[in-house]
């Protein structure tokens, strides 16, 4: 990643003001600068049961789990939409995307997210690929 980035990073100029994640101005840019070295994992997740004035909790929480299914400090977890996210994974052969794949999958659809006086079903999508693909 380039200088620029990181110092926008540092600033918080590129990031999201709910996760503290990386928003999705970064990842456009290291996709732009990205080799064939880099693995995306696009994920969607829906929650039915939400009261959409706790989305931010919610997303936080899922935020958590995805930082925590993921190889710190290898990966990068970025919030690109609403309720999308996408892992960058650099310098690993498609098996170990795989892995990881299944396991942000699983803690997804083990999340116990309880908000307000409700609980919350969380349903991801995953897909994954070459970054520059996704």
């Amino acid at each position: 990643m380039c200088e620029d980035m990181v110092s926008a990073l540092m600033k918080g100029e590129m990031v999201d003001e709910v996760t503290r994640l990386p928003n999705g101005k970064l990842l456009a840019r290291l996709k732009e600068s990205a080799d064939e070295n880099l693995w995306a994992i696009k994920i969607h997740v829906e929650m039915k049961g939400l009261d959409e004035s706790y989305k931010d909790i919610a997303i936080s929480r899922v935020a958590s789990v995805l930082k925590h299914s993921v190889r710190l400090p290898k990966d990068m977890v970025f919030r690109v939409g609403e309720r999308d996210f996408v892992v960058v994974m650099a310098d690993v052969e498609e098996d170990v995307v795989r892995i990881v794949v299944d396991r942000v999958t699983s803690n997804l659809r083990y999340l116990s997210l309880r908000v307000g006086d409700r609980t919350v079903d969380v349903v991801p999508e995953v897909e994954y690929g070459r970054l520059k693909e996704i």
